[in-house]
């Protein structure tokens, strides 16, 4: 019937005509949630081949692969609305020492909560991603350089502040991680280009002795007479 033909064309995956069969009725219900339980798997499972194509596996964060994409298109809707998008990049001090002294499994623990004490001290649309080794990028949209400073000395306090606790000896470690920032300047910046400031500003802390924040200054360029 048109209603029928309608009723199948605007989403309906089913029908019953009257006089209705309890058995009939009974088996149709049973066939659907069947195929729903089916489609609530794929879902689940799809999404969980996308979480892990997405995120590092040990430490919980978006994975590099991530990292690149989003902060383009973090870029993208700065030149956009014309506010700042901020990167700061940050490794854990010393951490082969941690590895050669207690051991690649302290050290995965380690790499774990520093991740997710930073990951839990952020803004809902900031993106934390693990860079490579011990390094990680915080990506923070509509955020100027100075701000993202002050974000990230917070967050340097947070993880120096209290021992990490891990299991075995030594128990608690005290950790401490370097920080550089950075911040789009112009229209034509790129990814790389935010990601190669914030590492010369990260390079900066570690040569002023760690456990530092510092943020990138373009160095002007000077001349001298003959």
């Amino acid at each position: 019937t048109p209603r029928l033909i309608k009723g199948l064309d605007i989403g309906a995956n089913d029908y019953l005509v009257k006089p209705i069969d309890r058995n009939e009725l009974i088996a149709r219900v049973r066939t659907q949630v069947r195929r729903r339980r089916y489609q609530d798997r794929l879902r689940a499972n799809y999404e969980r081949s996308l979480s892990l194509a997405l995120t590092d596996t040990l430490t919980g964060v978006y994975n590099r692969r991530y990292l690149g994409n989003h902060l383009e298109k973090a870029l993208e809707r700065a030149r956009e609305s014309g506010k700042q998008v901020s990167v700061v990049l940050f490794d854990i001090d010393h951490f082969k020492s941690v590895n050669d002294t207690h051991g690649h499994a302290v050290g995965d623990e380690v790499l774990r909560h520093v991740a997710q004490r930073v990951n839990g001290n952020l803004r809902n649309f900031d993106m934390v991603a693990r860079y490579g080794g011990e390094e990680f990028v915080i990506v923070m949209p509509d955020t100027s350089g100075e701000t993202a400073e002050m974000v990230a000395e917070r967050l340097r306090d947070r993880v120096a502040r209290d021992p990490i606790t891990v299991a075995g000896p030594p128990g608690k470690l005290d950790i401490t991680i370097s920080m550089g920032v950075a911040a789009n300047n112009s229209p034509g910046d790129t990814p790389d280009d935010l990601l190669k400031r914030a590492d010369e500003a990260m390079f900066q802390a570690k040569r002023a002795g760690r456990n530092k924040v510092i943020g990138f200054r373009p160095v002007e360029a000077t001349s001298s007479a003959a």
